[in-house]
């Protein structure tokens, strides 16, 4: 996890936000805490990606929860959309395909 930096939001709605976990093409991933102290993800889309929100939460919903992390709540309200899942211990895409290759690990 790397920490907020200057223009990062420090809390969402109900969360507060720890550090950014990514950051990519559609907005920031941040590591996050709900009021209970349940470890959530937040991710908060560019604003040009706003539109995005809805579509976005409806396909992870229709998803089997053993396949994607459950989505808690959609905020497309407000100067930052954001989206809220479980938080899913592991390693990042990049360093998966670092330690397997692009292939994944081969099946005998």
């Amino acid at each position: 996890m790397e920490i907020l930096v200057a223009g990062d939001p420090q809390r969402l709605g109900g969360y507060w936000l720890a550090g950014r976990l990514g950051a990519g093409g559609q907005g920031v991933v941040y590591e996050g805490y709900a009021g209970d102290d349940t470890r959530v993800a937040v991710k908060v889309l560019h604003r040009d990606r706003a539109a995005q929100l809805a579509k976005e939460a409806a396909a992870a919903q229709r998803v089997a929860s053993f396949c994607t992390a459950r989505v808690i709540e959609a905020c497309s309200e407000g100067p930052r959309p954001y989206l809220v899942s479980e938080y899913v211990p592991g390693p990042t895409l990049r360093e998966a395909v670092a330690r397997a290759g692009r292939s994944g690990p081969r099946r005998r």
